[in-house]
């Protein structure tokens, strides 16, 4: 059988694959004019647009949460690493509770104590006005590329199983979620991740189950697993060239999840939107429990399509033409024994899309006004304000649908994200916690060490573009029954690298290496150019304040309140040196 007949054969959706991809677009466009409609009266300030007037329930904002970061990229992405790399991605459990543990006792005491829609009101509160508008624009930028890279998949998916192009996909499901971003603010955003997180996890469980069965149950998908060497709890080989260990998933991907998950502009303005500190806590806490399961589920997934491919890989045996589309074509050939299945999985993917979409575009809104467009505007209305919201919400969201036409072309999804997550995540982190932890840090030592972090991981990363590709596991095509031509080289397996160390430094070390410059550049700095005085402790750690030292005139307000004037955040002029 060729590999083209296989797969149209495979891509022929049933009535029911169809109308469960198109109830997703239904649903979620729905709860988008339920907000918009019924809700019209309370959706009219910006802090209800953007923070649902601050009394959300735990469980929806817990859940909202989780399902922003379950993305195809997870799904897809992360099971694929199993498929070939092994069963490492579960060492995420322990950099996700480094995170949490974070999120609680560091991060939202002083996010709960300034009360600002954009993480970068600390910033500035904290160094300055310069370095809140670099670390904003950062943001903005590193979160449109991973939205572009979230819309990428749902459309690959499409294109594998409808034969839908990428342009269409991509134009559907974008414009679908601008819509009820727009019109439905906050709220809908909400629960919309809430409808699109019951269907994630269905798709999930549906799969396992359907998996285990056709593969003869969990004992021989692990049996499976240990032959082809995938079962890898542990890994402590100090080489930093290698593509997972468990050392980098400890002390490479905590740096990058920290930032990405505990310090986001989503995840931050999510925490906020809870009415007070412990229930915010209490969201981070079931947000840990929900990603560390479905990390899991991937897991365990990668290990039973391995075991269903074990005899004939399909990217060796040229049935699909990257591993991307393993998940795919694996979902694919199970439908043929659960009608529906094909649908419910696209649609799975499809709502992790827009999940995550409508949430990065929802807090990348938040950051363009607060930080950049609103201390040149003049003085509006409620709804004027909320209608600028929604045309900037537009212009995002097609702008993330752009650059979906340039992420298309660079590789493979998981090594995309990881990479730019490093380049930034680590230099961000750096600058928010040295400001929390560094009491002498000042504006000049902050953007100093930012921008050199940044320089120098983008420095790597580009050298790094040139080492040999990391060698995968060992794959069969034994059992394969059509004809084929291997599309696999080894000999680039075997042949020394001869890039200088630096060069060959694990992508997952990308952000530890920009927090620790961020530091060794940013603090001498701030001391050679005159240091910093706190003029609250609010604005420090918790377990760094002095209790009783206090500035008169420029503490914090007991609260900010939100877009209430711009001049009230010019509290800290003491630390712009």
């Amino acid at each position: 059988m060729s590999s083209d007949s296989l797969n149209s054969d495979l891509t022929n959706f049933t009535t029911i694959d169809y109308v469960s991809f198109v109830l997703v677009l239904g649903i979620s466009v729905g709860i988008g004019l339920y907000f918009a409609i019924w809700f019209k009266g309370r959706e009219n300030t910006p802090e209800d647009y953007f923070l649902g007037g601050r009394d959300m329930g735990v469980i929806p904002v817990a859940v909202s949460l989780s399902v922003t970061f379950i993305s195809g990229i997870l799904i897809i992405g992360f099971t694929t690493v199993v498929y070939q790399f092994g069963t490492y991605p579960w060492l995420d459990c322990f950099t996700f509770l480094i995170m949490t543990l974070c999120v609680v006792f560091l991060f939202l005491p002083i996010f709960y104590e300034v009360k600002l829609p954009s993480t970068f009101g600390y910033i500035r509160l904290r160094f300055g006005r310069k370095a809140q508008l670099m670390a904003s624009f950062i943001s903005i930028v590193t979160a449109t590329l991973y939205v572009s890279v979230n819309l990428y998949i749902p459309a690959l998916v499409l294109n594998f199983t409808l034969g839908t192009s990428i342009l269409t996909g991509t134009l559907v499901l974008g414009s679908c979620c601008i819509f009820y971003t727009t019109f439905g603010g906050f709220r809908a955003v909400i629960w919309a991740d809430f409808f699109q997180a019951c269907l994630i996890v269905l798709c999930n469980v549906a799969i396992v189950y359907i998996g285990l069965k056709l593969v003869g149950g969990f004992e021989e998908v692990w049996d499976a697993s240990e032959r082809g060497g995938r079962i890898i709890i542990f890994d402590f080989d100090p080489d930093p060239t290698i593509r997972f260990s468990t050392l980098n998933f400890l002390f490479g991907s905590t740096f990058v999840v920290t930032q990405q998950f505990g310090l986001n502009q989503s995840s931050i303005q999510r925490y906020l939107s809870t009415s007070s500190i412990k229930k915010a806590r209490c969201v981070a806490v079931i947000f840990y429990v929900n990603i560390s399961v479905v990390m899991l589920l991937c897991v365990l997934t990668g290990l039973i399509i391995y075991a269903y491919y074990e005899n004939c890989d399909p990217v060796s045996s040229g049935i699909v033409r990257e591993p991307d589309q393993i998940v795919p074509l694996f979902v694919m050939e199970m439908a043929h024994h659960l009608s529906g299945l094909s649908g419910i999985f696209v649609a799975g993917i499809v709502a992790g899309c827009l999940s995550t979409m409508s949430s990065c575009l929802n807090s990348s809104t938040v950051c363009l006004y607060e930080d950049f467009l609103r201390p040149y505007l003049p003085e509006m209305s409620n709804q004027k304000t909320c209608n600028l919201l929604k045309m900037v919400t537009v212009v995002l969201g097609c702008l993330q649908i752009i650059l979906v036409f340039v992420i298309m072309k660079i590789g493979s999804i998981i090594t995309i994200l990881l990479t730019l997550m490093g380049l930034t995540n680590g230099s961000m982190l750096g600058l928010f916690t040295m400001g929390m932890l560094v009491p002498k840090a000042n504006q000049t030592g902050a953007i100093a060490g930012t921008v050199t972090s940044i320089v120098c991981v983008a420095v790597v990363l580009y050298g790094g573009l040139y080492k040999k590709p990391d060698p995968t596991l060992p794959v069969n095509t034994e059992g394969c029954h059509h004809n084929f031509t291997s599309l696999l080289n080894h000999s680039n397996f075997e042949e020394p690298d001869d890039l200088p160390l630096i060069f060959r430094i694990s992508f997952m070390y990308y952000g530890t290496m920009g927090f620790v410059i961020a530091y060794l550049v940013g603090v001498p700095v701030s001391l050679l150019t005159g240091g910093n005085t706190i003029t609250d402790q609010r604005l420090l750690a918790p377990f760094l304040r002095r209790k009783n030292q206090e500035v008169p005139g420029t503490n914090i307000p007991e609260r900010i309140d939100l877009f209430s004037g711009y001049s009230n955040l010019d509290i800290n002029a003491s630390s712009r040196t």
